[in-house]
């Protein structure tokens, strides 16, 4: 009796480890600074969509609590306010968040402060690998999702925290593509391309448009994941290399790259312009608007950081 009782506790007890690794929820870190975490409501929106799609065995983690967003959500994340990654790589902060964490997802928005205190791309890739070798010494199988960060509007922010963001956006593809390991995917999610000065709130955070934007693009990788499934991410729809202002892709600004918008606009000729270096108050329209700023960049009126 009493070594069939015994057989039975030893079948009971491999029968709970193995539904418990069965049935092990999927743990997902945001991380990032103020965008991902104060309040960072596209985490609520993406949460959500998971759950009515479906993915309802995951976990969201952090160290950090929900700041609020009106709807019930996991709200767990690591989005720091004010964060720099430089800062967080340098003093070797994620150690510990992920020691406390575990996930075996990462999405990755960081850079902003980076770019606001002119940081060098350089040092932020290098930051950006830092953290990632963190990230695989606490699971070697971490799946990594970097977004390409979204727009700062210059007039609201610094005269180049725009172009420092998109040195920075430019940079991403190449780094993940020597940096991923099949073990360890980094998977690069741009968030820059379609989301415009008008998507934030101060010319930096993200306003109820811009959090639907920011929750749309991590879905379609995050569920592929979850799902087990190849995971395909559309390349840049932004050529890489533009520069903002430049309408006639001449590698200067000048009074010409006005004319043809304004030209444009009034009915005088058509598009005949790079329309990717046109846009350069990035509220998704090409207009007078548009080639007056540009004029008043030519003139020194204003900054040609657009």
């Amino acid at each position: 009796m009493l070594k069939r009782d015994v057989k039975v506790l030893i079948l009971l007890f491999f029968l709970v480890c193995a539904g418990t690794a069965l049935y092990a929820q999927t743990r997902i870190m945001p991380l990032g600074d103020s965008i991902t975490g104060s309040p960072g409501c596209w985490r609520a929106l993406l949460w959500n969509r998971l759950q009515d799609n479906g993915f309802t065995n995951i976990d969201f983690v952090g160290t950090l609590g929900p700041q609020g967003c009106g709807i019930p959500y996991d709200g767990d994340n690591e989005g720091h306010g004010g964060a720099l990654c430089t800062t967080v790589a340098d003093q070797n902060q994620l150690v510990g968040w992920l020691s406390a964490t575990n996930p075996d997802i990462v999405l990755m928005h960081f850079g902003t402060n980076d770019c606001w205190s002119n940081r060098n791309t350089t040092t932020i890739i290098n930051a950006y690998s830092k953290l990632v070798d963190q990230m695989r010494d606490n699971n070697p199988n971490m799946k990594i999702l970097v977004a390409q960060i979204i727009p700062m509007d210059p007039a609201q922010s610094c005269a180049t925290c725009d172009v420092n963001v998109q040195n920075l956006n430019n940079a991403i593809p190449g780094w993940a593509s020597s940096k991923t390991t099949s073990q360890s995917p980094i998977i690069v999610i741009d968030q820059w391309t379609n989301f415009y000065y008008s998507d934030t709130s101060d010319g930096v955070h993200p306003n109820d448009s811009g959090i639907q934007k920011i929750s749309d693009k991590w879905y379609p990788a995050l569920s592929s994941l979850l799902s087990g499934d190849p995971v395909n991410t559309p390349a840049p729809t932004s050529p890489p290399g533009v520069l903002p202002g430049d309408t006639n892709s001449s590698n200067t600004i000048d009074i010409v790259d006005a004319l043809l918008i304004a030209q444009y606009y009034v009915g005088l000729s058509p598009a005949h312009f790079n329309s990717a270096a046109a846009d350069v108050t990035r509220d998704g329209n090409i207009d007078i608007v548009d080639a007056l700023r540009i004029a008043q960049c030519y003139v020194g009126i204003i900054s040609c950081n657009f």
